[in-house]
């Protein structure tokens, strides 16, 4: 891919960003002089760049099998916190509650397939060919 201007790399975080994919609002954030023209010129012209950075914006965003079994394993064990507002109006940072802690470890379980009674059970089952000829009954 063709290296990118400031000007054109602007536009596309504003595209995929603040401009929640407006190509003019995206140019006019970008400081293009002509956004609605120059917003659907590099609509078309950067749209290899803009599915690209969507793509990677939307990969950053979604949790990987590994994360979520590592946030549940944290939770389980107690090492995350949680801000709680006290009484008086003070926030704290308290270990998650046992409920948490025990939610967590379900769910671990089932990713795990710890608590399912259903087995995985592979048969072999014999192929039957059917080798002897038929008597039309001609005769």
């Amino acid at each position: 891919m063709v290296k990118l201007t400031d000007k054109q790399q602007a536009f596309i975080d504003a595209y995929i960003g603040e401009a929640m994919m407006n190509a003019t609002e995206a140019a006019r954030l970008a400081g293009y002089k002509q956004p609605n023209v120059q917003g659907a010129q590099n609509l078309v012209k950067l749209s290899a760049h803009i599915q690209k950075a969507t793509e990677e914006k939307r990969n950053s965003a979604i949790m990987k099998q590994d994360e979520i079994l590592q946030l549940f394993s944290s939770i389980a064990r107690g090492e995350e916190k949680e801000k709680v507002m006290s009484a008086s109006g003070k926030v704290e940072e308290l270990p998650v509650s046992v409920k948490d802690r025990i939610k967590a470890a379900e769910l671990l379980g089932k990713a795990y397939a710890m608590f399912t009674d259903k087995r995985d059970v592979q048969i072999s089952l014999p192929t039957l060919v059917d080798d002897i000829p038929r008597d039309d009954g001609d005769d």
